[in-house]
């Protein structure tokens, strides 16, 4: 699960029933069970949320390995302390990282963009790029002989 100030994003990971379940989004719940193809294992979850989510408005996406949930909650405003009304630890429920973002970060892309813009126009040699005559490259230095050819002919 992961949030935002208006939204809850909950991901229920169900491989073999994609097409065989019932999901019922309450005010303060989540509901799903489900078979599997072969009617042999049964998949059930009942979640009992921290705040209201509005049942009417929320989108899902389910494929075959996921069903997705993006919930409208009933009121913007801070973050939730936790997805479930329990302070009880459950060991199937996670945190989704690639959706997380924390309540004192911006929703704007331009923020991200900016801080781009501003790294590449950054000077960080202490020198003005394009000015040749200033930096002195070791590499341009000429280099001197290895070995001086009548010093070859004593060694043989």
């Amino acid at each position: 699960w992961a949030q935002r100030k208006d939204r809850i994003f909950v991901t229920i990971n169900v491989r073999e029933c994609p097409k065989n379940y019932k999901l019922d989004i309450g005010s303060k719940k989540i509901t799903f069970s489900g078979h599997n193809e072969q009617g042999n294992k049964e998949y059930v979850l009942d979640l009992e949320l921290y705040g209201e989510v509005n049942k009417e408005q929320y989108k899902m996406l389910a494929s075959d390995r996921s069903i997705q949930l993006c919930l409208s909650r009933v009121e913007e405003g801070e973050y939730w302390p936790r997805l479930l009304e329990t302070k009880t630890k459950c060991h199937f429920l996670k945190t989704d990282f690639n959706r997380w973002k924390d309540e004192d970060e911006t929703d704007d892309e331009d923020e991200s963009a900016n801080w781009e813009s501003m790294m590449n126009n950054m000077n960080i040699g202490g020198t003005e790029l394009g000015s040749e005559d200033e930096i002195a490259d070791s590499d341009d230095d000429d280099l001197p002989d290895l070995e001086d050819d009548k010093d070859m002919e004593k060694l043989e």
